[in-house]
Order: C-alpha cells, then structure tokens, then sequence
C-alpha cells in the first residue's frame, strides 16, 4: 500500500514545480517500476524498462493522469491502494519526506 495519498504526492509534485524542479517520482505495483514525471505545462506516466518500458504518455495535468487508463491496465485512481512503494528523490532532495 503506497505511503502517501494521491492529493499528498500531487501537492509535493505541485510544490516541486514551484521551486524550479522537474520531479521524476518512482512507484512500485505488481512488483513493476512506473514514473511520473511533473513539468512546468504538463505531466506523464511510464513504464520503466531497458526491455519493456513503454516511453511517456503525456497528460495536460495531475488529475488528468490520474483517472486515466495508463500501461498494463493501471488506472491510479482505482488502483493507489496496490502501489507498493514510493520513491522521489527530488523530493527528499528538497526537504519534503524522508
């Protein structure tokens, strides 16, 4: 189960962007690596992989990305209970968990 709730992470990615950085944060699910990736105008989802990443899907927001159907099936609105970790070190590098 994922440690912080969507509307935590959407503010620290918020909050990333705000301070000048371009947030790449980690999640674990099925034992797969996936990426979010804040911008200043956007943001994106992917599956991580050399063999079978998938490459970014981009969406106009947060809430965007989150209610829709991503790789493998993953909707994260109905599915951020089966993240088994977190991982951003954006944001331990700016002060805010960990």
């Amino acid at each position: 189960m994922a440690e912080y709730d969507f509307e935590t992470i959407k503010t620290l990615l918020l909050k990333s962007i705000d301070n000048g950085w371009e947030a790449e944060l980690t999640l674990y699910m099925n034992s797969r690596e996936y990426m979010i990736i804040i911008y200043e105008d956007h943001c994106s989802f992917q599956k991580c992989g050399y063999k079978d990443g998938s490459g970014e899907y981009y969406f106009a927001s947060l809430d965007e990305l989150y209610v829709a159907e991503q790789v493998d099936g993953i909707i994260l609105k109905r599915d951020w209970e089966k993240i088994e970790h977190l991982d951003c070190v954006d944001f331990e590098m700016q002060g805010f968990w960990r």
